[in-house]
């Protein structure tokens, strides 16, 4: 699906418009809730966290880099939290409510904290 190639943390415009033109598109809330959604909205509300400094990192990324992943439940306030420890201190990600999406293969992103 991605040719050999590791996708990794999308953290600019730049690396999100290369991923778009390969033929990416991302999947956010409005899309998934509802698949007759304007997906445009999703890409420019994904854009806005960008341009704020946020980083997404796909799972594929995450499980390579050694990452572990913990279950909804009350602790992680229901969401699946990814997590290493970086020199004695925890990088944390949640998982995010957009994806990318290609040819039909969803990749779930998580949301650095």
């Amino acid at each position: 699906m991605n040719d050999g190639k590791t996708l990794g943390p999308i953290k600019s415009l730049d690396y999100l418009e290369e991923l778009l033109n390969e033929g990416y598109d991302i999947r956010g809330p409005r899309t998934s809730k509802d698949p007759g959604a304007d997906p445009k909205r999703d890409l420019v509300s994904f854009k806005a966290f960008l341009k704020r400094g946020k980083e997404f990192a796909p799972q594929d990324w995450l499980s390579g880099m050694g990452y572990q992943f913990v279950g909804p439940n009350t602790f992680t306030n229901h969401r699946i939290i990814a997590y290493k420890i970086i020199d004695d201190f925890p990088d944390e990600r949640f998982k995010s409510s957009y994806s990318l999406v290609k040819e039909g293969v969803e990749i779930p992103l998580f949301l650095k904290v």
